[in-house]
């Protein structure tokens, strides 16, 4: 199985569909590249569970700041593999000390309104 299939296999058919939709046309290398690299090789590595991974996706998603399309999708992949809110939560609490406090009340934002999409406020 090659990356391609298996970050499709691994990032979910839909999901992987939708992101090759969005980034068609001229960004459609970077949308191939985020299903193959990121899924078919990063995401399926030996190590970490799916829960485990979105914990440390969703710590650096935070850190990074100004990326709330990409944390919105992976809180919900995070709820998807079996976290529950308190335990995104207290990532994001945790994300403060290294992040400050802006980036981490503005990733409680997208949290909340996830939490509040999925009916698990």
């Amino acid at each position: 199985m090659g990356d391609m299939e298996r970050g499709r296999a691994r990032y979910g058919e839909g999901a992987a569909d939708r992101l090759l939709a969005a980034l068609s046309g001229l960004g459609s290398d970077l949308g191939r590249y985020g299903v193959a690299f990121n899924f078919g090789e990063i995401y399926s590595r030996p190590g970490l569970d799916l829960k485990q991974r979105q914990i440390a996706s969703i710590a650096s998603l935070v850190d990074i700041g100004g990326v709330e399309p990409q944390l919105t999708g992976h809180i919900n992949a995070g709820l998807t593999v079996g976290l529950i809110p308190e335990e995104i939560v207290e990532v994001i609490i945790h994300c403060v000390q290294y992040a400050g406090f802006p980036r981490a009340i503005n990733a409680l934002t997208v949290a909340k309104k996830v939490f509040e999409q999925r009916g698990v406020a």
